[in-house]
């Protein structure tokens, strides 16, 4: 069976602080450069904190580092938390003789936290207030326990945490190395998975910069920009004391193999057997049990403690045994050497007959504890999914892995894994699925599957439809797609297949971009003047109604011209030219940039008047930054516009004197689970929730391709916005406002303050809210968003999705009222 090894991204960063007269106390050791004794006794890392006059504090840190490291490395045995609890009593032991031969170094001591990563385990080491942490799907926690005074207190409920972080005694620790001749350790057994970190640090670091900050820098950067930021927030903070920090990413966890595990034995020096020796709560061949208590969805780490009762020898820092007993010479019978072979062969026998025995053994309890351990989280995952499934899905990921563990494991017996492979059947496959829809309903995700939309499938090459616009059109006879091809002609989706639309336009006409409202067609038109290599352009825009079809007839609606408006050139400065449309019943919105980049741009409002449609025209100048990739119209003149950076902002249009403002959410969208809309089998991994977000509206990074729409659901307008890197269509409404309607059912809209082009002091009005409906998402439906569109009355929603290079693309077409999820 191959290997699987850890590979790990590691950064280190010590800095004096704002307190230049400090020595520098603090010290780090990072993983060894020989990979062989790497892959036998995993990458140790070390964090010292020194403490005591006259640099005896650097003296201390230095001692603890170089002893931990060379005692750890140099000691053959397998378990390493036994292995790292020897090398830091060694440590504490030498610093101890060290400071009481040196009355300049009396009282001589440092903190230590350390941690050993081998296979898929990290065993985290501390003595005083050093701490380690654990980075994971956007959560951190504390693995170490401080070994000070204030924390004392607040495990003992005497102090809260804030009050601990500004009380007068908070640098008062209680345990330290060097300070006494003996020491008690925690060892923090903690599984690892790819994609954690581990920070090590100390107090300098954790007494200035929170847990929450630790947690959103070591999750946003590398581990080389992560440790820069953690220590130069610390300095922002006041930064009075020395800083240490180690940050380490797991790119790929391993295997930690089922070797034997020889029991922890505490003694004179910590390995010689004698009469006074005892065996600590180790089983043979077991693991450090598993925490089984829990807290804001992460077990908390339980101390394994290990203490002796009497003082290292510091002499001697290698773990080569030592003769104990010298023999005495003494006359013998002539069978004492037949006899003797016979005694050694058959305590040979034995010992083979035993340590098989004991091997087996120690597999057994090691796969044993895995399904016992993943049992109890599913059993807790359970309680939790109806209030917190995104705790009870972090929870069932981790017994996931401890059941394939077991399950893929060949060294462990049949009936052992085949217990593991029905609970990962059976169980954890409803327990997750129980949570995935609780998780939905509570984060309003409707998941899209092949249950709940239909798709089409198109063949865009013989259209050019590579970089498609698509619009919905109320006909007589129902809906209708109509899209826009690179090519400037029109198509119509009829029985699965897109045919161009006979337009009454010159054979030199460029169409530039389509829109809907609602019963009509809208076209920006460009049509060029002279026959010149360079020729000038007219624009106009173009309303056009659909004609009754033929039932089922195979060919395209007719498109009839209700009217054409010329763009006046006057209001194209400085090279501009009509960028983007968009319609909201009767007003038709025309966005004018450069070519080159749109942060000044003029809005061009067409409106009805005097019985003409688009015939009162409305201009204002507005700025923004950077440019508008999509824009969508409420009634009442309300605009919004998703910009190239994924912000959204809006303004309200018939006030040209305002500037946009960004548009804010009531409360934090969640986002949906990987793999939204897949089935979850137990073969497929459990899909982790991904935090964070802000109050303010927008997609995530620069998506040109995201799209907004807008409907009416029940006479209230719904914004639609495509999120192309999440994979989901977000449903928002306006928070805590109502529309009003007119007796025919029409939305009232204010007559518009103005027909000039604008001008005096602009003004900033409050932001517009906006609450979340409902979120559709699906990792395979909804892959490459190209474009987006919503009928009037919100009750069909089309996106078209295209999978680059391929000319095949697919028309997802789902109802929003529908809620169905996907098992």
């Amino acid at each position: 069976m191959a290997t699987k090894q850890l590979r790990l991204d590691v950064a280190q960063l010590t800095d004096v602080g704002r307190k230049r007269e400090h020595n520098e106390d603090n010290m780090a050791y990072v993983i060894p450069k020989d990979q062989a004794v790497m892959a036998k006794k995993g990458a140790l890392f070390i964090v010292a904190d020194g403490m005591g006059g006259h640099a005896a504090g650097e003296v201390a840190s230095e001692i603890a580092v170089d002893t931990v490291s060379n005692v750890y490395y140099q000691d053959d045995g397998d378990d390493a938390a036994t292995s790292l609890l020897h090398a830091i009593k060694r440590a504490n032991a030498l610093i101890h003789q060290r400071a009481a031969e040196n009355l300049l170094r009396s009282g001589m001591g440092t903190t230590c936290v350390s941690a050993v990563l081998r296979g898929n385990m990290a065993y985290i080491a501390n003595v005083g207030d050093s701490r380690a942490y654990l980075v994971r799907n956007g959560q951190v926690k504390q693995v170490s326990q401080d070994h000070s005074w204030v924390a004392e207190q607040v495990r003992a409920g005497l102090l809260t945490e804030e009050q601990a972080r500004t009380h007068a005694q908070r640098n008062v620790i209680t345990r330290c190395l060097g300070t006494q001749p003996d020491v008690d350790i925690d060892v923090f057994p903690e599984p690892l998975e790819e994609h954690d970190a581990i920070v090590l640090c100390t107090d300098g670091l954790s007494g200035l910069v929170s847990d929450d900050e630790i947690r959103r820098i070591v999750a946003q950067s590398a581990p080389q920009e992560s440790v820069y930021h953690l220590v130069e927030r610390a300095n922002e903070n006041g930064g009075p004391d020395n800083i240490t920090a180690i940050v380490i990413s797991v790119q790929e966890v391993g295997w930690e193999p089922p070797s034997v595990r020889h029991p922890v034995l505490a003694g004179t020096n910590g390995r010689d057997t004698g009469d006074d020796t005892e065996v600590l709560g180790v089983l043979p061949g077991a693991p450090l049990q598993a925490p089984s208590i829990f807290e804001n969805g992460y077990p908390i780490s339980n101390p394994v403690a290990y203490a002796g009762n009497t003082q290292l020898s510091p002499d001697t820092i290698t773990t080569a045994p030592q003769p104990v007993m010298q023999g005495v010479r003494s006359k013998r019978g002539r069978l004492f050497y037949p006899s003797l072979a016979l005694i050694v062969l058959l305590i040979l026998g034995l010992i083979g007959g035993g340590s098989y025995f004991y091997v087996v053994t120690s597999a057994n309890l090691h796969a044993d504890t895995h399904v016992q351990n993943a049992q109890a989280l599913i059993t807790k995952a359970n309680g939790e999914a109806t209030n917190h499934p995104s705790v009870a899905l972090v929870d069932l990921a981790n017994a996931q892995k401890m059941l394939r563990s077991v399950q893929e494991n060949s060294s462990f017996s049949d009936a052992q894994r085949s217990k593991a492979l029905s609970i990962l059947q059976g169980g954890l496959t409803h327990s997750v699925k129980n949570a995935i829809t609780q998780y939905n309903k509570q984060s309003s995700i409707t998941a899209l599957c092949t249950t709940n939309v239909t798709g089409t499938q198109l063949n865009l090459a013989s259209t050019s439809l590579q970089s498609p616009a698509i619009a919905m059109v109320q006909g007589k006879s129902g809906t209708i797609v109509y899209a826009l091809g690179v090519d400037s002609k029109v198509y119509e989706l009829v029985n699965s297949r897109l045919l161009p639309v006979p337009l009454q336009l010159s054979s030199t006409a460029t169409i530039l971009g389509i829109a809907s409202n609602g019963p009509q067609l809208v076209l920006l038109v460009a049509q060029p003047v002279n026959a010149t290599p360079n020729p000038n352009l007219t624009y106009s825009l173009n309303l056009l109604s659909t004609g009754q079809p033929t039932q089922g007839s195979p060919n395209p609606s007719q498109l009839k011209f209700a009217t054409s408006v010329p763009i006046d050139p006057k209001l194209l400065l400085h090279g501009q030219t009509p960028q983007l449309i968009a319609s909201n019943s009767t007003d038709v919105y025309v966005v004018i940039g450069a070519k080159t980049t749109q942060s000044a741009v003029q809005i061009i409002d067409y409106a009805p008047k005097a019985g003409k449609p688009l015939a009162q025209v409305i201009s204002f100048p507005f700025t923004f930054s950077p440019s508008i990739k999509s824009i969508a119209a409420f009634p009442n003149h309300q605009l919004f516009f998703l910009l190239a950076d994924g912000s959204i902002q809006s303004l309200q249009f018939a006030a040209g004197n305002q500037a946009p403002t960004s548009v804010l959410l009531q409360s934090v969208i969640a986002q949906p689970l990987a793999n939204s809309g897949v089935p979850f089998t137990w073969e497929t991994s459990v899909p982790i929730v991904s935090t964070g977000g802000t109050n303010s509206l927008g997609v995530p990074g620069t998506m040109s391709t995201s799209a907004l729409a807008v409907s009416l659901v029940n006479m209230v307008p719904h914004l639609f916005i495509m999120d192309v890197m999440l994979h989901r269509i977000l449903e928002l409404k306006t928070f805590g406002e109502s529309v009003a309607t007119s007796g025919t059912g029409a939305i009232s809209t204010p007559t518009p303050k103005s027909t000039s082009t604008g001008g005096g002091a602009v003004s900033t009005p409050p932001p517009i809210t906006l609450s979340l409906v409902q979120q559709y998402a699906s990792s395979t439906l909804l892959l490459q968003g190209k474009s987006l569109a919503v009928d009037t009355l919100g009750a069909n929603v089309n996106v078209l999705t295209q999978s680059s290079p391929s000319p095949l693309s697919n028309l997802v077409a789902f109802n929003p009222n529908l809620q169905t999820n996907c098992a």
